[in-house]
């Protein structure tokens, strides 16, 4: 365990300042070339009723795939499905060929450097997130610039999902690798990662309790050791034991708060399908389709790298368009009135579907981050949003944005508990420390480094015992 927390703590601070790979949104929305409309020639509408189903749509979206301008259609209980705008044509998986076109037309693309097809992989090290689940398998691309830079696309959608480099590689074998356990090997089998992960913890909160209790039954402080200290011990020992009751607190709630990050045993669960609610307050739970706006309705000087539809109880009525990750337009195409105060109307209608039977208790405007409601490193949110809290059992909020009427997230009793167990104890997400960069680094360096040089001296103890 002493080999453990000196690994965790070190790493810890590594994934600080490099976290897992991940394709933000900002990258993403930089990367996509911008649309050309005079391309477009099916209607949404069309594009949908070619792919034969019958399912109502729970994202409709539009950007450019291999060059040129496609639909996607996210669907809940299938993959999504990509239709190309100008003949109306599905995608039916990527050649290695069309893999090396999809990388050329994206923007991490330099004509100074090659482009190798490495392999199709269906998970690895770098891409073992559930939320790519839907768009599996993936193919691997090298790019020969500076960085490393290696792209990962899916054969679904044809879309950049996944982007990593050489040094970000490095530092994540270093950082959440060894903190999490991570290995894809272990990670693979899903349920018994999470066994080891919570199993582990339990064991370090042992060592930890029982550690602290022979500290305490060791130390002296009215009374000193006839050496005129406190402690009995010398050396590393006596180190250790005045660094142990020192960072007692930290070392403990840090572990603690690791085995939180699991929901061990389902005590933050819901027993309510976050999908559904949503499902609920979008129309998407009806089996009723309605009609997609035309690009006869939206402005001939619209410039855009991706339109999104949006829905709110069965009626498509908003479409955002984005140049980048800044900034976007919002269309609202059912009402010429003011268009904040006509979303508004139509985000209050339809905010029962959330919960039904259970009372709306406010909807107030969150204009300014806080302890509920925050971003956190590339874990982008928008403002303004919503806060809708309503009565029922498990005492319910949603974040909804204000400019799509989008559901943001969801916090129950149970998940605003684990907000502060987990990420208040664990990251130190604490609002006065979170704005106040780089006051929130240095507290969390100094307690790492403190918990790290204990777990270190523990390490030498150890070693020696085992030496004997």
């Amino acid at each position: 365990m002493c080999l453990l927390f000196t690994l965790w703590f070190s790493s810890g601070i590594i994934m600080m300042y490099v976290e897992y790979p991940e394709l933000t949104e900002e990258e993403r929305l930089a990367n996509l070339t911008a649309l050309n409309f005079s391309q477009v020639r099916i209607s949404p509408d069309g594009a949908l009723r070619s792919t034969g189903t019958n399912l109502a749509p729970t994202e409709v979206s539009l950007a450019n795939v291999l060059g040129r301008p496609a639909y996607q259609f996210g669907f809940a209980a299938r993959s999504p499905v990509v239709v190309f705008a100008d003949d109306g044509t599905p995608l039916k998986g990527l050649s290695e060929l069309q893999v090396l076109e999809a990388a050329r037309h994206s923007g991490f693309h330099d004509s100074e450097y090659e482009i190798t097809y490495d392999q199709l992989v269906d998970v690895d090290q770098w891409t073992l997130t559930s939320s790519l689940d839907p768009l599996r398998p993936l193919h691997r691309v090298r790019l020969d610039d500076d960085a490393g830079t290696v792209l990962y696309i899916s054969d679904i959608n044809g879309k950049i999902v996944r982007d990593t480099n050489r040094n970000e590689i490095f530092w994540n074998w270093l950082g959440s690798t060894v903190h999490w356990i991570y290995p894809s090997v272990l990670r693979q089998n899903v349920d018994l990662w999470i066994q080891v992960i919570i199993y582990v913890s339990l064991v370090g909160i042992a060592s930890v309790v029982t550690g602290s209790i022979i500290g305490f039954m060791r130390i002296r402080i009215r009374k000193s050791y006839l050496s005129k200290s406190h402690s009995p011990y010398n050396g590393i020992m006596k180190l250790h034991h005045v660094l142990g009751l020192l960072s007692l607190g930290f070392v403990l709630t840090f572990i603690f708060s690791g085995l939180m990050s699991m929901g061990p045993w389902g005590i933050f669960a819901s027993s309510n399908s976050f999908a559904e609610q949503v499902a609920g307050y979008t129309g998407h739970n009806s089996a009723r389709r309605t009609d997609l706006p035309t690009f006869t309705e939206l402005p001939d000087s619209l410039v855009a790298k991706e339109i999104n539809w949006h829905s709110i109880a069965g009626e498509t009525y908003l479409v955002s368009a984005r140049s980048a990750f800044d900034k976007s337009v919002h269309l609202d195409l059912t009402s010429t009135e003011d268009q904040s105060l006509n979303l508004l109307v139509k985000i209050t209608a339809a905010l029962p579907g959330l919960v039904t039977e259970s009372r709306l208790l406010s909807l107030e405007l969150i204009s300014e981050y806080d302890n509920y409601y925050y971003s956190r490193h590339n874990r982008f949110r928008p403002l303004p949003v919503y806060r809708a809290k309503f009565d029922d059992e498990e005492s319910t909020w949603f974040h909804i944005d204000l400019n799509t009427g989008e559901v943001v997230n969801r916090l129950t009793q149970a998940t605003r508990l684990e907000r502060w167990i987990y990420n208040g104890l664990h990251s130190l997400d604490f609002m006065v420390l979170w704005q106040r960069r780089p006051l929130w680094d240095a507290v969390v360096i100094f307690l790492s480094i403190l918990g790290l040089v204990f777990s270190l001296t523990s390490v030498v103890i150890g070693w020696r015992r085992l030496v004997k």
